[in-house]
């Protein structure tokens, strides 16, 4: 009877120690899967993906456009582009404004919607003087509306076609814009910010105040400090944008006398139509 026990007895530890093998198999099994899970990126945060939904409000581009997919913790730059006579004024994350940096490095912990809003900029009248040496173009300020309109009436009713340069002076100015008929004057609209720089368009009038009418030049120089009193004195109402090449070319024609105060060219240099762009 006791050898039977004895035997029990050793048969139970081994099967004990069998046990705890294949316990420490099995676990050692698991550490291994486990292992291997997290190598291929099963538990690794930085394997997960986002979307970014890139949309635009308004005329423009981006560089990003639908919804792309990106590993989490990417840093995504987004570049906006205008279209012409537009801007972008801010950006838009998941609906909230994030200022107008562009571009915009957008940070992938989560999916994002950015937008892109575009602003037209105010829209400024364009007048083209079609002139015998080239083309002239002119933009209008709206901050000077009785000598902008005026010069747009004059254009609209077709006035300005068919006259002359009829006063020229190298490095000074090129002088146009005597009609026939009678313009009635208009008041001057000098301001703080009057300033007679090169590529500027001004009305001619006498020495007397709110004396302009049709008459006109473009500064083929910097005249804003010629005297104390000429930028208080000559309404700016434009801009030359294109064509400023022409400007500088008519006031280098030769003319009947350079020394007087009104040098007229030896050829006549016509306004041949002025048109307001559309």
């Amino acid at each position: 009877m006791p050898h039977k026990l004895k035997s029990s007895a050793r048969r139970s530890r081994r099967n004990r120690k069998i046990g705890v093998i294949a316990g420490l198999l099995i676990l050692v099994a698991v550490i291994a899967t486990l292992a291997a899970f997290y190598l291929v990126g099963g538990f690794n945060p930085a394997a997960a993906q986002y979307g970014l939904l890139a949309e635009v409000r308004g005329s423009g581009s981006t560089n990003a456009t639908g919804t792309q997919k990106y590993d989490a913790g990417a840093l995504v730059t987004v570049q906006a582009n205008a279209n012409s006579d537009w801007v972008l004024s801010e950006w838009l994350l998941n609906g909230n404004s994030v200022g107008s940096v562009n571009p915009y490095v957008v940070s992938m912990s989560e999916n994002r919607n950015l937008t892109a809003v575009f602003t037209e900029l105010p829209h400024q009248d364009r007048v083209l003087l079609q002139t015998s040496m080239g083309n002239i173009t002119i933009e209008l300020r709206d901050d000077k509306p009785n000598t902008s309109g005026n010069f747009k009436k004059l254009v609209q009713q077709g006035m300005y076609d068919g006259t002359i340069f009829h006063r020229v002076i190298e490095g000074f100015m090129i002088q146009g814009g005597e009609v026939n008929g009678t313009v009635s004057s208009i008041p001057d609209e000098i301001g703080s910010n009057n300033h007679n720089v090169k590529g500027t368009i001004a009305m001619a009038k006498t020495s007397q105040p709110n004396s302009a009418t049709s008459g006109f030049f473009i500064n083929v120089v910097d005249n804003s400090k010629l005297s104390s009193t000429f930028d208080t004195t000559y309404t700016v109402f434009g801009n030359v944008v294109e064509g400023m090449d022409v400007a500088e070319a008519i006031s280098h024609v030769p003319v009947d006398d350079p020394t007087s105060q009104s040098p007229r060219p030896l050829t006549d240099v016509v306004l041949i139509k002025a048109t307001i762009l559309p």
